[in-house]
């Protein structure tokens, strides 16, 4: 199954008062880049929402975004301790230094932790909060894998196109090195027929220029692998596995053939199936760099 990384999702679960949403953007990456963004007095369920989508999504970035509202109008409690503690500080500072101003209302309302959020310390049951952020998460992530489907199947269809191209432009070049065993023979002849104007023949010499010419011409193991390469292919296209590096590797390796033929040929058809294929092979790399 190909899966593309690119998807979208919403997710909301509601209980009571409180009610929480969840959204979910994906793109291509390399690997799994996950960031999520939730307020810091829910800071303890990033973990929890970090496993949820590691068991769902292997590659890609993913921005995670969770909000949490309570429909109960926000209240703030004073911390009266830490209260304490500031304006002790401060007159212990006024009397060491000889300070003249004193630690006002608006400055000590400012001073970190002494508002309090009231609503969020209220929750006694911290298990609520969970399971709505898990539920709205879980939520957003099928509608993510449902985009993430649909793309998919477009890229295998893409996918399919351009791998039979490939696949009988191998055939093609299969069938048009058949005759290669009669070409490298007429260059031989040719080449004998210039090292007899030279002035005579070196037994060791011809058998070199022999193996060298019949290693240029050979690309029987090149067309081989190529058929293999393409068979892996389409075996993973169509496997549960997700599949995304292995398909960027044999690609390479698609690439790398082709080359190889294209370097060895003096065939120009066969040379032009060749480029064909090398053409093919990029459409290709472009479809899987999106796919999970």
């Amino acid at each position: 199954m190909i899966l593309s990384m690119t998807g979208y999702g919403t997710g909301s679960a509601q209980r009571d008062d409180i009610s929480v949403t969840a959204e979910i953007r994906t793109v291509n990456h390399r690997f799994l880049d996950l960031h999520v963004r939730i307020s810091r007095e829910y800071m303890f369920l990033e973990g929890e929402i970090q496993k949820l989508v590691r068991r769902t999504l292997q590659r890609g970035r993913v921005d995670l975004s969770v909000t949490v509202q309570n429909a109960v109008a926000p209240a703030f409690l004073i911390n009266n301790d830490l209260v304490k503690s500031y304006i002790e500080a401060a007159g212990n500072l006024q009397k060491e230094f000889q300070f003249q101003d004193s630690l006002k209302l608006k400055t000590l309302l400012g001073l970190p932790g002494v508002l309090k959020n009231g609503d969020a310390l209220q929750v006694e049951d911290q298990g609520i909060i969970t399971e709505l952020v898990q539920s709205s998460v879980r939520e957003a992530l099928g509608g993510v894998l449902q985009m993430r489907q649909q793309e998919g199947a477009s890229i295998h269809e893409d996918m399919k196109r351009h791998l039979a191209a490939i696949e009988e432009s191998t055939g093609s070049i299969r069938e048009m090195s058949a005759n290669s065993a009669a070409e490298c023979l007429d260059k031989l002849n040719e080449r004998l027929a210039q090292l007899t104007i030279q002035g005579g023949i070196d037994p060791q010499r011809l058998a070199q220029e022999a193996a060298l010419i019949a290693d240029k011409c050979d690309i029987s193991e090149e067309v081989t692998r190529l058929e293999s390469h393409i068979a892996q292919y389409y075996s993973l296209m169509n496997s549960k596995e997700k599949a995304g590096k292995k398909l960027d590797f044999l690609l390479q390796e698609l690439q790398r053939e082709s080359n190889t033929i294209l370097s060895k040929s003096t065939n120009l058809e066969v040379a032009q199936r060749a480029i064909s294929i090398k053409t093919d092979i990029e459409k290709l790399r472009e479809q899987v760099q999106n796919v999970e």
